[in-house]
């Protein structure tokens, strides 16, 4: 059976899905996208990854008449039609449209929806426990870091260096401050235990497996502090682990080559196995 994708209100064979060639989103990255994980025939947070969507969508200002439910729909007959029923995740991207290259945003165009489905790759626990090593990357790119839009190419680059340095990813700084990874957010554990990230504003995106983590460590009594931290402070912590809705928890070992405190106890019971544990039981609950 022949991959299936969706594209304009069709489910079509995959290398059938074409767009043209004046889309906003190849032309401008004008668009918005998800990636939402599929386990056990539903959707892992499905609620909060099309609330988050249709948030984008307005602060780009992408005018459309379909509902959070319609797209809910689509991510699942796409499931369907692949013949997933476990460990998958499905992209959904929407575009403001095709009209004539133009630098503004034309009015009253058909947003172009397209959405793919892939299996997901689990991650194994020699995997977890190998953990990540990091660089330190300036933070290059807009401002609106909130908005999830497909203008990835800062994120996709520092990315690259990373992998060519040597690295697994590179963490964003902006003012001396820790904002996230080219692709998932960051948390560390101070000599407390408690659970740091970044706050919610315009330099990162809220992630919706950092929202979920953060509401699991509260129901654990882990403390939970959103604030901003520097590259020194990171470097003392107990703990530093990514999170993203592909990576779900990956804890990080070494930042710029220096060796941090929680490589010493990833295999006990640290605060990122005790979470990834929690998250894993959410998932298959």
């Amino acid at each position: 059976m022949s991959r299936i994708s969706y594209l304009n209100g069709q489910f079509l064979p995959h290398e059938q899905c074409m767009v043209h060639i004046e889309d906003r989103g190849f032309q401008f990255a004008d668009g918005a996208y998800e990636v939402t994980l599929f386990e056990n025939g539903r959707l892992i947070d499905g609620e909060p990854h099309l609330v988050r969507l249709m948030r984008s969508l307005k602060e780009l200002n992408i005018e459309h008449s379909f509902s959070a439910e319609q797209l809910r729909q689509i991510q699942l007959e796409l499931f369907a039609k692949n013949n997933f029923d476990k460990s998958a995740t499905c992209y959904i991207q929407i575009t403001r449209g095709t009209a004539q290259r133009h630098p503004s945003c034309p009015k009253n165009i058909k947003p172009t929806i397209c959405a793919t489905v892939s299996p997901r790759k689990l991650v194994s626990n020699e995997e977890f426990v190998k953990g990540f090593k990091v660089m330190t990357s300036q933070d290059i790119r807009w401002h609106r870091c909130d908005i999830k839009t497909v203008n990835l190419l800062a994120s996709t680059l520092t990315n690259q260096k990373a992998k060519d340095l040597g690295f697994d990813d590179a963490l964003f700084i902006r003012d001396n401050v820790v904002t996230e990874a080219t692709y998932a957010n960051i948390f560390m554990v101070d000599d407390k235990n408690n659970l740091i990230t970044h706050p919610a504003d315009n330099n990162i995106l809220c992630g919706i497996t950092r929202n979920r983590l953060i509401a699991l460590a509260k129901n654990l009594n882990i403390g939970v502090i959103e604030r901003k931290f520097s590259v020194a402070e990171i470097m003392k912590a107990r703990e530093v682990f990514l999170t993203s809705s592909s990576l779900l928890i990956r804890p990080v070992f070494y930042i710029n080559n220096q060796e941090i405190a929680g490589k010493k106890s990833a295999s006990n019971p640290s605060i990122a196995k005790i979470l990834s544990d929690a998250y894993i039981d959410f998932i298959n609950s």
